[in-house]
């Protein structure tokens, strides 16, 4: 992409951030740049553009398939996005078109997967209007870090249960601890699915790596914490969150899991709280830290709550079938192209 048409697009994701969120500051350019030029070899993508007659870009779309992810080979991330004065006029449903074209020789059993928010009302009834279906309601919830309880966090941090200890990674996951990263991240797969046709996620060693070269090409540091099991060494849990220096009012609070066998001992609010602990510290311009979290998921919520998260907005993990998405964009008949 050459670099006009990359600024173009990094301008253009930075208005749809702030129709988003307008209480934020704008995002700079650069970071949106650096993380569409990013790119990893387990992922397949592709993008679309659109432009109006003056020539200036009004909408995108993209899809997405995690290669290495063998337990959803059949999920694709899908992103439609239009500038607000080209709604409604079927340029959303075009982009769609597109998208589902690119997909033509992947199998018949596709689901397309993606994100609707209550901050942008038109985007749900565009999703209603291709057929989609929501699959999980979800909140996001946010932190305000002026606002946190200083010596209720130090005190949590202090609450280390007997037999367990943290190791802390900031950069790539050291080999030794692949294995109990591992084994802690499939706690995650007990989270709310709702109506997903979401099968369980499958790490492997493949996905860290490709999610690690894709971070370090985009500037982004992940602070990741793994509880271990003194006794076993097996993987009981896991926190993380990730942080762009040059968007130094937010963090983002990624995956925590505790797996089952290792519940009922506090591992979550103390691993969640060793790392306020030190965002507090050493993240001294951050202002928020923001996470999604199903509204079914209590235990989780319970946590966030007692940390001091308060929710943002309501959003929503919506599906398509691929059939559905070709009659919806009138791809449905067979030899049809884009």
């Amino acid at each position: 992409m050459a670099p006009a048409q990359l600024r173009e697009a990094a301008l253009f994701q930075q208005a749809l951030q702030h129709e988003r969120v307008a209480e934020d500051p704008l995002t700079p350019p650069e970071p949106l740049e650096a993380r569409m030029l990013a790119d990893s070899p387990g992922q397949w993508h592709a993008i679309f553009g659109a432009r109006d007659a003056s020539g200036a870009m009004v909408g995108y779309s993209l899809v997405a398939w995690q290669k290495n992810d063998p337990g959803n080979q059949h999920l694709r991330w899908c992103e439609v996005a239009v500038a607000p004065a080209h709604r409604r006029r079927g340029l959303g449903r075009a982009l769609l078109r597109r998208a589902v074209h690119a997909v033509a020789d992947q199998g018949d059993d596709l689901v397309f997967m993606g994100q609707v928010t209550d901050r942008i009302p038109a985007s749900e009834g565009f999703a209603r209007a291709i057929g989609a279906t929501p699959g999980l309601e979800m909140k996001t919830n946010q932190l305000d870090l002026a606002s946190v309880d200083r010596a209720k966090v130090n005190a949590w941090a202090q609450r280390a249960p007997a037999g367990y200890r943290l190791d802390r990674v900031d950069g790539p996951v050291p080999a030794a601890l692949l294995r109990p990263y591992i084994e802690s991240s499939s706690g995650m797969n007990d989270a709310p699915r709702g109506d997903l046709k979401m099968d369980d996620w499958e790490l492997n060693e493949e996905q860290i790596r490709d999610r690690e070269s894709w971070q370090a090409q985009a500037g982004v540091e992940r602070w990741l914490i793994v509880a271990v099991h003194d006794a076993t060494g097996a993987g009981a849990g896991f926190t993380e969150v990730t942080y762009d220096p040059r968007v130094s009012h937010l963090i983002w609070q990624q995956g925590t899991a505790v797996i089952d066998a290792h519940r009922g001992h506090g591992l979550g609010l103390w691993m969640k709280a060793v790392m306020l602990k030190r965002i507090l510290e050493e993240r001294t311009k951050a202002r928020f830290i923001r996470t999604g979290n199903a509204n079914t998921n209590a235990q989780m919520l319970a946590i966030n709550t007692q940390l001091g998260f308060r929710p943002a907005w309501s959003s929503a993990l919506w599906q398509l079938t691929l059939a559905e998405a070709r009659k919806a964009t009138g791809l449905e008949r067979a030899g049809a192209t884009a």
